[in-house]
């Protein structure tokens, strides 16, 4: 991630400054700070580009789960109309078709349960990332703020 590598720049500037006699302070050079910072400011809109992606592309599972499902259903609804012909046959469907549909809707349901899963599971690794980077830019901005 671009974000990352700019804050690790950022970083090692801040540490290659010459420190000042008995004193943890250091110096740099402010421009090539700002120019870093405002190389960030740029990346970020990528960065929240890709968390919008994953938030799409887990709309996306979703929906194909549902629509899956829906077919499934259709299909075990359909199945059990054609086999409702004598009173054997339909107690028969009517077993098989329920038992059908009970599996659809569990395969279903596991299967939207894994996407949401799955998609927070990205989100969260995503935030946590975000989180990092953010907790980092503070630490940077205080020190550059405690510097005198």
């Amino acid at each position: 991630m671009r974000v990352i590598e700019l804050l690790a720049e950022l970083e090692e500037v801040i540490e290659k400054g010459n420190t000042l006699p008995f004193s943890s302070k250091a110096l740099v050079n402010p421009e090539e700070l700002i120019e870093i910072i405002d190389e960030i400011r740029d990346a970020m809109p990528g960065e929240l580009t890709e968390a919008k992606k994953i938030v799409a592309e887990r709309k996306k599972i979703i929906f194909a789960a549902q629509s899956k499902a829906d077919h499934i259903k259709a299909e075990a609804e359909k199945r059990l109309k054609e086999l409702i012909d004598t009173n054997e046959i339909t107690k028969t469907a009517s077993a098989h078709a329920n038992e059908m549909m009970n599996n659809a809707n569990a395969s279903a349901k596991a299967l939207k349960i894994g996407t949401k899963n799955y998609a927070d599971r990205l989100l969260y690794n995503f935030q946590l990332q975000l989180k990092e980077m953010n907790d980092k830019v503070e630490q940077n901005r205080n020190e550059l703020k405690n510097m005198k």
